[in-house]
């Protein structure tokens, strides 16, 4: 008989925040006189059975979502204590059918999956809990239910979009034709979590409508992506039916979770979406028109696994990140087979993480004492993530409070949450080893029994290596190894074999010897510290970052203790951004002086070099670090040069974003705006910063101010008023001026200034009807300069046509076309600009990303290119060790695939310069009214 509703006062603690396991006898008995009142009578003493009444202590003293949907369905409950959770399951699978032909919104399909989904977790937890079914087992039932659910949400939303005359389709067996959903992750490997994350995409063939139809369908879809994300975690409030993601989006108003299989082909096609062919590579289809799908996924299959190697160096680093999921190492060990065994062997690629392990062993491919210890840490790591979720009704890795500490612990069979962590722990760290070695491949265990080799120390042998002087370096070398031994006789070969030949494949390797002698004098050490921490990265990272980024680190060798750095452990803890850098190394304080501020600055380039010679960190997070690090420099030396002269002084200083902007080497174009009657003092502030930027440092240090883009050129004042400069903008600023000031950006000055300053700066886009006339300019000053100044070769960056300068040029006209009608676009970001004006219609989303990438991609090169210092491959060709750090900037698999990713990105860019900026119709720009 259906179940009665239960008193909300008798709900309300297992509502509270708190979970208190002295209400958990009360709560039991609650629960077992409103299943006497569902049911009419008294179940007995069926449920007297100390396994049950264990169990159900622990739902209501160690639960708080699970107690409340007890106490809401307790004739479920009682059903999945008494007769097994099976027939809960069934009943539900029965009502999820009865669903077909329900129509409605996100809401109204929220609300007709919640209750099913709820009496379905209650069974399982209980099953789950009360032993009657394994981790295995209850994570089976789990994914089982998902894919009836998402294949219940996905008819659903078709059939509403199709009765809204939406879609010119019709279903057909429940399913629309050429519809079907994929699952990857947890939920296509059946490691589902009880509320996810929930790893799907949704296709559909854009082929099958044509003319009006086509644009209807697109929209169509585009609001069953909203929808259906909408639908699986509810409004804010709500607890979710599953939180949900996908690798084709971030997500945001269901972006991302229903694409068209051509869209889904052209990122599978973009060398830079390995990670998207990487979870393709183990996705299945779960839902929707099956046929569809499995022909789909045979066609990718050549895409996906015959182009190259899945993982690459991204990848590997992707597997290496730390996450507070502690089934993230067995999921990475497992991913790893399974991209890497998956291409012979198709069984591996959805099979959950035990199956993997197990089939690894039977393979060969790791030891089979190995396989059990993984297999069994992922069913325990499986398990305490199920009931961290079952706890608390949300997609949770473990607790966040005391008393849920507890809580978990005793719902793992666990004394104390100590015991547990240290078992969690230790299940870890075994994972995490075993990835290592996983990822060494099985020569690392061969090399640690290799014998050194004798190489005769001559000169000719040493600059048959790359050294330039081999007479003056062997001299140099007998004296490493006379200060290494000690007193005794031993060759360098033997102290530290291999560091000579590593060095001679970097770009600069005199260099680099130059710079490790200086590190020997300041440690006599240095040398088996460099050589002996070869498996923590050091090594490699030390011998790439003295040999092709020397001038770049120096800063970290002038003195013992700043050459500590170099030895450092680093990893996961490194910062991704500019901002988590500024984070992990502050700025000078307020009042420090040029002196301070100018070594800050050049340690932090140097850290900078490091960390991205090293590979702790990406050519994209160097890149915003060095900007990052230039802003606040700039600030700093402005702040001193203001209080120098008159702190009160009405004046504020802007910066004009472009192409590599900090990034040493580059030009700063920078500017100033004075307050009215502000008088001579401004000027000296101006001058006086002006000077402390010369003293920043020499040659890779330097800072190259432009301030020339002001009223009156170089004859002008340095600090116009605010009067002056709208009159600029307005009449005087030539076509290059004005794109420069449609990117201004106040960073420093007092804030009443700089708020007036910024409202000045807004007038370069405040006459977009201009634009024309100003884009026609623009192009024949940059014709002139592909003329004039022409490319020495397709490394030149800045010269080449579609290279860096053309990508920024693009952002910038968009910007001083469009910041007029949206203001946000001068203030924002490059990335956020272009995001802002696809959510907008300026563009569409596949031109935004591919403007994206490309400034992504020069912007990497570019960074690893001035680092080393090096332009030119014909006067100075590439080194190994140089090419795989270019290859790792351009993040591809080697050198040689760099060309070919550089002539793409130019003639995409080139192509979207003749669109965007000359006019040219396009398919790929939306129509702006």
């Amino acid at each position: 008989m259906p179940p009665k509703k239960s008193a909300e006062s008798e709900n309300a603690q297992f509502q509270s925040e708190t979970i208190d396991p002295t209400r958990a006898a009360a709560g039991a008995q609650r629960w077992r006189r409103a299943l006497a009142d569902s049911l009419g009578q008294d179940p007995g003493a069926t449920l007297d059975e100390p396994r049950r009444m264990l169990a159900m202590l622990k739902i209501f003293g160690s639960t708080r979502r699970l107690a409340d949907l007890c106490l809401r369905y307790p004739v479920f409950a009682g059903q999945a204590f008494l007769e097994g959770p099976s027939q809960v399951l069934a009943e539900a699978a029965r009502d999820l059918t009865a669903l077909t032909g329900g129509v409605g919104g996100p809401d109204a399909l929220y609300n007709a999956l919640s209750p099913i989904k709820n009496r379905a977790d209650i069974a399982i937890a209980v099953a789950e809990i009360s032993g009657q079914w394994t981790t295995a087992e209850a994570t089976a039932a789990r994914t089982d239910l998902a894919e009836r659910i998402v294949d219940t949400a996905l008819a659903w939303l078709i059939r509403v979009s199709i009765s809204r005359g939406e879609l010119p389709m019709t279903l057909d067996d429940a399913c629309a034709k050429g519809v079907f959903a994929l699952a990857g992750g947890d939920f296509a490997n059946e490691d589902l979590a009880p509320y996810g994350p929930l790893d799907v995409v949704v296709a559909y063939d854009s082929e099958s409508f044509d003319g009006q139809s086509a644009r209807m369908a697109e929209r169509a879809f585009v609001r069953i992506g909203a929808e259906f994300k909408e639908a699986f975690e509810g409004k804010p409030g709500d607890y979710p039916l599953y939180s949900a993601r996908t690798p084709f989006g971030n997500g945001v108003n269901g972006a991302g979770f229903v694409e068209s299989v051509a869209r889904i082909n052209a990122a599978l096609n973009n060398p830079q979406q390995n990670p998207a062919r990487r979870w393709l590579a183990a996705s299945r289809v779960i839902a929707g028109d099956r046929r569809a799908g499995g022909e789909f996924l045979e066609a990718a299959e050549e895409i996906v696994w015959g182009k190259g190697e899945l993982l690459g160096e991204n990848g590997r680093a992707e597997l290496l990140k730390l996450s507070d999921d502690p089934r993230q190492p067995f999921r990475s060990a497992a991913n790893l087979l399974r991209w890497s065994l998956g291409r012979s062997r198709p069984v591996f690629r959805t099979a959950s993480s035990r199956e993997v392990f197990k089939r690894a062993a039977e393979t060969g491919a790791i030891s089979s004492d190995v396989a059990s210890r993984l297999s069994v840490g992922a069913e325990f790591a499986q398990s305490l993530v199920a009931r961290a979720q079952t706890m608390k009704g949300a997609a949770a890795f473990g607790a966040a409070a005391p008393d849920e500490e507890s809580a978990l612990a005793s719902l793992c069979g666990y004394g104390d949450y100590a015991s547990l962590a240290a078992a969690r722990d230790g299940a870890i760290a075994d994972a995490r080893n075993a990835l290592t070695r996983l990822l060494e491949g099985p020569r690392a265990d061969f090399a640690r029994f290799r014998t050194a080799e004798r190489n005769p120390d001559d000169v000719d042998k040493l600059e048959d290596l790359g050294f330039r002087n081999g007479a003056n370096l062997s001299s140099l070398i007998d004296g490493w190894a006379e200060l290494c031994a000690a007193g005794g006789e031993a060759r360098f070969s033997e102290i530290a074999p291999g560091l000579l030949t590593s060095f001679g494949e970097t770009q600069h390797p005199d260099e680099a010897v130059r710079l490790f002698d200086r590190i020997i004098k300041f440690e006599e050490s240095g040398v088996r510290k460099s050589h002996s921490s070869t498996r923590s990265g050091v090594r490699d990272g030390l011998i790439d970052a003295l040999g092709c980024f020397g001038v770049a680190i120096e800063p970290l060798i002038e003195n013992e203790v700043a050459s500590a750095a170099l030895f450092e452990p680093r990893g996961a803890e490194t910062p991704n951004s500019g901002r988590e850098w500024l984070a992990r190394f502050a700025p000078p304080k307020a009042k420090a002086g040029v002196d301070e501020i100018g070594a800050w600055r050049r340690e932090q380039i140097a850290r900078i070099a490091l960390c991205s010679a090293a590979g702790d960190m990406g050519f994209d997070a160097a890149a915003s670090s060095l900007e990052a690090v230039h802003t606040v420099t700039l600030q700093k030396l402005f702040d001193a040069a203001h209080r120098e002269i008159d702190a009160k002084a009405d004046i504020a200083l802007h910066v004009f974003d472009g192409p590599a902007r900090g990034i040493p080497g580059y030009g700063t174009p920078l500017g100033f705006v004075a307050g009215a009657d502000a008088g001579d003092k401004t000027e000296s502030i101006a001058r006086t910063f002006l000077a402390n930027l010369g003293e920043m440092g020499e040659g890779f240090f330097s800072v190259t101010p432009d301030v020339s883009h002001r009223p009156g050129g170089i004859a002008g004042a340095l600090a116009p008023e605010v009067a002056q400069l709208k009159s600029y903008i307005q009449s005087e600023a030539v076509a290059q001026d004005q794109i420069l000031l449609s990117r201004a950006r106040v960073v420093a000055g007092p804030e009443k200034m700089q708020a007036t300053a910024a409202v000045a700066l807004r007038g370069a886009v405040s006459n977009p009807k201009r634009a024309e006339i100003l884009l026609r300019d623009i192009d024949r000053a940059r014709a002139q300069r592909l003329r004039r100044d022409r490319a020495g070769s397709p490394w030149d960056l800045e010269q080449s046509e579609g290279g860096l300068f053309d990508v920024e040029l693009i952002i910038s006209t968009l910007i001083y076309r469009h910041a007029g009608a949206q203001p946000n676009l001068q203030t924002a970001s490059p990335d956020e600009a272009l995001d802002h004006m696809a959510r907008a219609g300026i563009v569409n989303v596949e031109v935004a990303e591919t403007l994206k990438g490309a400034r992504a991609f020069w912007t990497r090169l570019a960074t690893a290119r001035a680092l080393a210092r090096w332009s030119d491959p014909q006067r100075e060709p590439v080194r190994p060790r140089f090419a795989a750090l270019l290859a790792r900037a351009a993040e591809v698999e080697g050198f040689s695939q760099v060309r070919p990713i550089m002539r793409g990105y130019a003639e995409e860019v080139s192509r979207l310069y003749a669109q965007l900026v000359l006019g040219r119709p396009s398919v790929g720009l939306v129509a702006n009214a």
